[in-house]
């Protein structure tokens, strides 16, 4: 029988800093699918609710092809562990680019947006995985469009 090994607060670091990084590249969605529970998988973000892998692929790929140039920079992170869980709060900057035809140049886009992340293991790679992604705020920085 296996048995679990409780998410270490480097380890959880590590996958916040992983995911962003997967985010900022556009890498193809079967990397990111790795990082996220199945079908019990809720994402609250500002524009919809996401329930399960179908629905976040959707989002992913009309992500992946509204915004370009971006950039996830890390501002705070507070991680709270327990043996089969971690509370991930945290604040990521995130700027990127998009352009919005017809219009003649593209606009860039900065925000701050709060977050709360329930990170468990994924029980078919062991590896740490998001079960629970909450934005609760994405704010403009100064100057800067709203979405």
């Amino acid at each position: 029988m296996n048995q679990i090994t409780a998410l270490a607060e480097s380890e959880v670091k590590q996958f916040v800093d992983d995911w962003y990084q997967k985010l900022d590249l556009h890498v193809p969605v079967s990397e990111v699918l790795s990082l996220l529970i199945g079908e019990n998988l809720e994402m609250q973000l500002p524009e919809t609710t996401l329930h399960g892998l179908d629905e976040f692929k959707t989002w992913y790929d009309g992500i992946i092809h509204t915004f370009f140039d971006e950039v996830h920079t890390l501002q705070t992170l507070d991680i709270t562990t327990t043996r089969d869980r971690a509370e991930v709060q945290l604040v990521v900057r995130w700027e990127a680019s998009r352009w919005n035809a017809p219009a003649p140049k593209s606009e860039k886009l900065a925000f701050d947006a709060a977050q709360r992340w329930v990170v468990t293991r994924s029980p078919t790679t062991q590896q740490p995985a998001i079960v629970t992604y909450i934005v609760d705020s994405l704010t403009p920085l100064p100057g800067f469009p709203n979405l």
